[in-house]
């Protein structure tokens, strides 16, 4: 071969080389790594809920043959939703705006389900639950649904959606056989929940109203468990933006605090309570949010972290504080603690978080021997407040049997767990307690 050929090829070779290179330098597209802005990390502590695990009835009413019956058992109230997430709810219209009393003869009227919520419940937040066929939802909540189990016609039965506080009803329609057969089921098993009797409340500086208590004697359980802790590093390295950069200092013998540039969080370890608040994002009262919105949020931002450590449950809701509470129930009652400690508080501003409060332990191991505890009646319950002289009927919204959490005496280790009569009274609910009159303060505000 000569030796201008071979130079060529060569040449060739190069210049072919040459262009791969430039080419490949042309369409590289590097990966770069962008940092995390997202607020709570990828961090799971424990467990993740979903909207019809932590938003259930508190109670649920059978108005049935002239008599009044009702349960507070998790079983039977997922029974009835289990049913009714079966039906298709349709022409839901406008509000109907109606008076206290009309509102009463609704939810008391014979032959009605009344499916009583702890705090407002938006529609849009419930679709995952019920039903609804509606393209648009209103943009509204609701704390009670009532099904009518009587006035039903050939074409359709009607289940109305309470708001109290707004005196806003929304009434839907359902296939009258679905209600026909749940009055069956009603009337065959009522005797098997607790008979209740109706109270009139006479208000000094407000409308009378119907509350509605077990005739009987409660006998509750009484328990005592072993708690595990869960190590506040987690709870740091979820909602710190940058947990790196997060100083621990011990302030109190009792307390811990973690800081960061904009942050802080606060741990005691004699309540086992962390405080987490963000000062840039102080939430701002009196501009009400969407209803939908605060909650979900609230129930997005735990379940980022996977924070369910335990059986809480959707408990209350301000919209113009923008505040939620989720609280520990424990066999179909709700827990109280005056300091906190049976409940998740969240804050919020109108972008991030800006204060999030609750236990960081979880009950584990159950301390034989299990006890019970009988309490008195409704009725002997109700009959103690009003004969309390400066006691207000108008300021009482609900009476139930609850638990009292505190800690042993002689191990922390351990909680106690101790059924008592509570009652919401000007929005905060107490402990019901006959040797100490009007009792104490019971966890919520």
């Amino acid at each position: 071969m000569k030796y201008e050929t071979v130079k060529s090829i060569v040449l060739t070779v190069l210049v072919a080389f040459s262009a791969l290179l430039t080419w490949n330098l042309w369409t590289y597209q590097p990966k770069y790594e962008f940092p995390n802005n997202k607020y709570v990390h990828e961090i799971s502590i424990a467990d993740t809920r979903d909207v019809s695990q932590l938003i259930k009835p508190l109670q649920v009413l059978y108005h049935i043959d002239d008599g009044h019956y009702g349960t507070v058992l998790e079983e039977d109230i997922n029974n009835l939703l289990k049913e009714m997430s079966k039906w298709n709810f349709y022409n839901i219209g406008s509000a109907r705006i109606l008076e206290p009393y009309q509102i009463e003869q609704r939810t008391t009227a014979n032959n009605t389900i009344d499916i009583i919520y702890p705090g407002v419940v938006p529609f849009e937040l419930y679709k995952g639950v019920l039903h609804f066929e509606a393209d648009v939802l209103p943009n509204a909540s609701f704390d009670r649904i009532v099904i009518n189990l009587d006035k039903n016609t050939k074409s359709s039965a009607t289940v109305s959606f309470i708001s109290t506080n707004e005196g806003r009803v929304y009434d839907s329609n359902v296939n009258p056989d679905k209600v026909a057969s749940l009055l069956i089921e009603s009337k065959r098993k009522k005797n098997v929940f607790d008979e209740y009797k109706a109270f009139e409340l006479r208000g000094q500086d407000g409308p009378n109203r119907t509350i509605y208590l077990p005739i009987e004697e409660q006998e509750v359980e009484w328990f005592k468990y072993r708690i595990e802790y869960t190590n506040p590093d987690k709870f740091k390295n979820a909602l710190f933006r940058d947990p790196k950069k997060v100083r621990r200092d011990d302030i109190l013998p009792n307390e811990e605090q973690y800081t960061d540039d904009r942050s802080v969080m606060n741990v005691d370890s004699s309540t086992n309570i962390i405080d987490y608040i963000n000062p840039g994002q102080e939430t701002v009262t009196g501009t009400p949010s969407i209803n939908s919105n605060v909650l979900k949020r609230s129930i997005d931002f735990v379940n980022e972290h996977g924070g369910w450590t335990d059986n809480y449950r959707y408990f209350d809701m301000s919209v113009f504080e923008k505040k939620t509470v989720f609280q520990l129930f424990l066999q179909n009652y709700p827990v109280f603690n005056e300091q906190g400690m049976a409940n998740i508080l969240q804050l919020w501003s109108n972008e991030e978080i800006f204060q999030y409060k609750r236990p960081y332990f979880s009950k584990q191991l159950e301390i034989p021997p299990r006890k019970t505890k009988v309490l008195p009646s409704g009725e002997s319950v109700l009959n103690s407040l009003l004969k309390e002289p400066d006691f207000k009927p108008d300021m009482l919204e609900s009476i139930l049997v609850g638990y009292r959490l505190s800690k042993d005496s002689e191990n922390t280790e351990i909680i106690d767990l101790k059924p008592s009569w509570y009652y919401l009274y000007g929005g905060s609910w107490i402990r019901f307690d006959q040797d100490e009159k009007r009792g104490d303060m019971g966890g919520l505000e």
